[in-house]
This record gives C-alpha cells, structure tokens and sequence, in this order.
C-alpha cells in the first residue's frame, strides 16, 4: 500500500487493520459478535443474580446464584463458575463476612448454677411460666454491632422479654429479664416455680442478674460447657428472629433496628405460626 493510500485512511478500515494482523475478515467479524454476546451474557447475569438477592433470596450465596444462572441461561451461560464469582464479586452480589463479636464470656470467678434442663431424663416445659431460657445475640447496625438480649417461654415459645443494646454488658439480659419477670406477674404465673436457664457468661452469673432471679424466688440453671445445644431453644430463638426480621439492616442506625426488634418481637408472638406449636402462635399457646 502507497503513502498516499495510508494518508488517505486516517481512520483505518476493517479490511486494512485485518491485513496488518493478519487475520481474515470473516474471524474479525466472528470475534467481535462473540465478545459482545458476552457482554450481554455479563450483564445479564448481573441483572438476575440482583433479582434473586433482591425479591426472592436475599441470603444466597454465590453457589446458589451460579446454580441459579446456569439454569436461567441454559447452553448460553458460557461463562465459568470462577469467572462468574469473580463477576459476582466485581458487582457487590457477595455478602462481606463479618468477624463475629463473641456473646459469652465464662472465663470469671463468679459462681455458675447447676444445668436443671439437660438431665436425664431431659426437663420439659408444659405450662407457661415452667422455664424461661435466655441468650445473647449480636445484630448488624450501621454503627456497628448491637447486642439483642432474648427471654423465650420454653412451653410457649413466647419472647416475654428483649432488649437491644450497644454494649455487651449486663444492662440488657437484665432489662430483658424484668420486662419478661413482669409478664409473667401480669398473668398471675407463679414464679417461685419457674426455672431460668441460660448459659454461663458473666451477664447471666452477675450479682445484680442472680439478685433479681432470687427476689422473686426463682430457680436458676446454667449450661455446664460452651456446647450450643445445651441452650440449644434460645440459640434457635435468636436464628428466628435475626433470619426472619434482622437479616438485612447493616444500612440502618441503632434507632432503626430497635424498632425492626419491636415489629419482629411483636409479629412472632402475634401473627407467625410455629411448627413446634400445631402451627399455631405462642400468644395463642399462651392462652392470649
């Protein structure tokens, strides 16, 4: 090719740039529609995997979502599963995991009360006011965490008490205590026959917690190991209510998620059936 012709095509055609590289302008051609099929497949991938996590499954995984996509896209999804979590990643479709602050210290001098539930044969609560269990969680907040402090009725599945706290102190589970203390006063259970159960952290084994159980004559139980399962209904309590209602509220401030508690305390005793209960709900168990 002349100076002259080079001169002449300031913007190179396809024909030129493919006899420089070498290439036939049939492959150009097939390349060039494959990388934009691409793209469209990219972008589309993107735009269901933001569907799921945003109307069906807000919780899933990048192994659900690449599933999920290989079926939604059949013999078109060309892209590999690597390459798909890199594509997840890239577009903020992966949940950040969190280091998870610790809810139970028993590493203190204070005195731990003998494991009144898991005996043999293992106790079972049959009439509210029986046995209340108590646990710690640690909810997500756009401040940081914040620490929920539960207290179930073991024959009802009914929260009698909650509290939502910043610090991982005693002023919650005590808070929590009392307002599920007053419940049962309200309607007239006889608390010299409840047992508390709980596990041994330092919150739970305080002077001003065992105080406030002694005051009204209550028996007081601790799981004797850090094994989950010996306080294994208030773990399940905390997954209920953190996976139902509180999954989903690191954008929210503390005042927010105290009134999402509220709502999902209120909704669970109220209104959400409980297999456990004939699916029935634990105000209803609670004869309310």
């Amino acid at each position: 090719m002349s100076q002259k012709e080079v001169s002449e095509n300031r913007h190179p055609s396809v024909s030129f740039l493919c006899d420089c590289l070498g290439i036939s302008r049939q492959g150009y051609y097939k390349h060039t529609s494959e990388v934009c099929e691409l793209d469209i497949l990219r972008t589309s991938v993107v735009l269901y995997s933001r569907h799921i996590l945003s109307e069906l499954m807000p919780r899933a995984g990048m192994k659900v979502l690449y599933h999920m996509c290989r079926e939604k896209f059949g013999d078109k999804m060309r892209i590999g599963r690597d390459q798909c979590y890199a594509l997840f990643r890239a577009n903020g479709l992966v949940q950040r995991k969190r280091k998870r602050p610790r809810t139970t210290d028993s590493r203190h001098g204070l005195r731990v009360y003998p494991d009144m539930l898991n005996t043999m044969p293992k106790f079972r609560a049959v009439s509210l006011g029986s046995m209340a269990v108590a646990d710690i969680t640690y909810v997500a907040t756009s401040e940081g965490w914040a620490y929920l402090s539960l207290l179930t009725d073991a024959a009802t599945r009914m929260i009698i008490g909650y509290s939502l706290r910043r610090t991982l102190g005693t002023e919650g589970p005590l808070a929590a205590l009392r307002m599920g203390l007053d419940f049962y006063a309200e309607h007239g259970v006889d608390l010299s026959r409840l047992i508390h159960h709980s596990d041994r952290g330092s919150q739970y084994c305080s002077k001003e917690y065992v105080d406030t159980l002694r005051g009204v004559k209550a028996s007081i139980s601790m799981t004797q190991t850090g094994d989950p399962l010996h306080n294994a209904l208030a773990e399940r309590m905390n997954n209920t209510v953190k996976n139902g209602w509180l999954f989903d509220c690191d954008d929210k401030d503390f005042g927010q998620v105290e009134n999402m508690v509220r709502k999902a305390v209120t909704v669970y005793n109220n209104i959400r059936p409980h297999q456990a209960l004939g699916m029935d709900t634990p105000a209803r168990a609670a004869g309310m």
